[in-house]
């Protein structure tokens, strides 16, 4: 175009001219036309600046109120302040209001989602104590927060009360008086974080207001007590079973390691005491320390009131205590069943005259109650037998009289002396019973295989197998008359009378243990949602009017 000025022909130079100048105006027109777009931005930004919205965070808002414009339900005035705005004419009375209103009709997501944008883009619309809140709501890693620092200090509503909770996994426990806003609602491994953290309690009842499964669960974490069995059975806790099971008796069946059910059974019911120290190391602590009780009150053979009444522990203590002295049955019900215990252990090894002692100790004075009467009878028909085979035929038959007094079991026995008495000495039948020399109890089916097995024990002692031979032939010569065995004098008249009672003990039982924890820990989505909830209740922060800016302020 230029090079037509250089022409010759000036109708050329002419259209460059022409040319020239609608180029020029065209440059003046684009430069009138920015200067005025900078004074019209320049001015807007100082409106966006009252509003504490500054540089980049203009346009930020821009998109921000656009969207919230868009809000369905959201009545007409706020939505035509709200579009105002976003086209460049913010309101400074009506603008942040209209905010909030908009907030209030969107879901709790997209809340969260505006108020992370106005965080970011660091608009000072919430109050000081809101941004406080906000910092941790919108923090990427919010339990650091939480844990240290300025933020610990920090409290909110439910919502945001549970956020912290989940947050830092339960560490920061949900304020009493928040907990019947949040119970309904909040997720489950929530909750079980605030149990692992003493943050619930059974008083709390969190499971009041939760599904039938998840209730149960939350009653099984929380007052496992109060769970029955059928519904332990639903939740299939075995640990919780296998304590039903011991405690009605129930055979169990044994795991493979042993557990502490399976080690209870062990000691306490079968009298296991090989086995008691891997139960102490199962025993929560108070239990643990009863049987440490128990094995100390073994040494002498004492124990609290409250342990000797608990009837299941008689036959771990029994076997615990083993009792070189002469015991007092008159200290207690199972001290008695220990004497007569020891009495008939002493007679069957062939201790007569300690027997004897033990026996006689039933009926002599003391400072506490007498046996029961089955006892009592016992303990004289072992005196009798003793006083027989030592040659006081008068004193067996004292005493198997009185013992026949109590009871028609001893009338054979006392028969048999006054049979004896009336024979001649050198007529009479022997009046040991080749059982008790044997070591069994009267009429013992296992006599064969037992005199075997001491036989080959005695090898090399003619005298002590010739005395075995004599009682096992003493024992088939009677068992080939009419009469039978009943030619021997009967001891014991009632074996189970000799047995420690099966009952379920009271002491060593633990109590319902709470059921181990079973959800994973919170989700990323759940947190979201807590999350999501707690901004909400950040419009309660959200101001009505615009902050009160600093002039010489950068946002100014």
């Amino acid at each position: 175009m230029y090079e037509e000025f250089e022409s010759g022909d000036p109708a050329a130079r002419r259209r460059a001219a022409i040319a020239a100048e609608k180029d020029r105006l065209a440059r003046d027109r684009e430069r009138r036309e920015s200067r005025d777009r900078t004074a019209v931005s320049g001015f807007l930004r100082r409106k966006w600046a009252w509003l504490g919205v500054t540089g980049d965070a203009v346009t930020a808002v821009h998109g921000l109120l656009d969207e919230l414009s868009a809000v369905p339900g959201l009545p007409e005035e706020p939505r035509a302040v709200l579009r105002a705005a976003a086209t460049g004419a913010p309101d400074r009375e009506a603008l942040l209001p209209a905010v909030r209103r908009a907030l209030e009709h969107a879901a709790p997501e997209e809340v969260l989602a505006h108020i992370r944008a106005l965080w970011e883009a660091d608009v000072p619309w919430l109050t000081d104590a809101g941004a406080e809140r906000c910092r941790v709501i919108c923090s990427s890693a919010p339990s650091l927060l939480l844990v240290s620092g300025r933020a610990r200090a920090v409290s909110g509503g439910p919502a945001f009360s549970l956020f912290a909770a989940a947050a830092t996994r339960g560490a920061v426990p949900v304020p009493t008086r928040h907990l019947p806003a949040i119970l309904p609602w909040a997720p489950l491994p929530v909750l079980d974080d605030l149990v692992d953290h003493g943050g619930l309690l059974p008083e709390d009842r969190p499971w009041a207001d939760r599904d039938p499964d998840e209730a149960l669960y939350l009653r099984a974490r929380l007052v496992p007590d109060k769970v029955a069995p059928q519904d332990a059975a639903a939740l299939e806790w075995t640990d919780h079973l296998r304590r039903e099971a011991f405690l009605s008796g129930a055979r169990l069946e044994r795991l493979d390691p042993a557990d502490l059910w399976d080690l209870l059974y062990d000691v306490v019911a079968d009298g296991d005491i090989t086995r008691i120290d891997e139960l102490d190391a199962l025993l929560p602590r108070t239990q643990q320390i009863q049987l440490r009780d128990l094995r100390s009150g073994a040494i002498n053979g004492e124990w609290p009131r409250e342990t000797v009444a608990d009837t299941g522990l008689w036959l771990l203590m029994a076997n615990l205590w083993q009792p070189q002295e002469s015991v007092s049955p008159q200290l207690s019900p199972f001290h008695a069943l220990v004497a007569l215990n020891r009495a008939y252990d002493l007679l069957k090894a062939g201790r007569l005259e300690e027997a004897g002692q033990q026996a006689a100790r039933f009926e002599k004075g003391g400072t506490g109650r007498k046996a029961g009467a089955g006892l009592r009878q016992e303990a004289l028909t072992i005196g009798a037998y003793v006083a027989a085979v030592e040659g006081d035929l008068a004193e067996a038959e004292a005493l198997a009289e009185a013992a026949a007094g109590l009871g028609e079991q001893a009338g054979a026995n006392l028969a048999l002396v006054r049979r004896w008495r009336a024979t001649p000495k050198n007529s009479r039948d022997r009046v040991t019973n080749p059982f008790i020399e044997l070591g069994l109890d009267h009429g013992s089916f296992r006599w064969e295989k037992h005199c075997r097995e001491l036989f080959r024990e005695a090898e090399g002692d003619h005298g002590e197998q010739a005395r075995i031979n004599d009682a096992e032939e003493r024992i088939r010569a009677a068992q080939g008359t009419d009469a039978g065995l009943s030619v021997f004098f009967r001891i014991p008249l009632e074996p189970d009378r000799y047995l420690m009672p099966d009952s379920v003990p009271v002491t060593l039982v633990p109590p319902v243990a709470p059921l181990p924890r079973r959800t994973p820990v919170v989700s990323g989505a759940e947190l979201e949602r807590i999350r999501a909830r707690a901004a909400v209740e950040l419009l309660d922060d959200l101001r009505s009017t615009p902050p009160r800016l600093d002039r010489h302020d950068r946002r100014a």
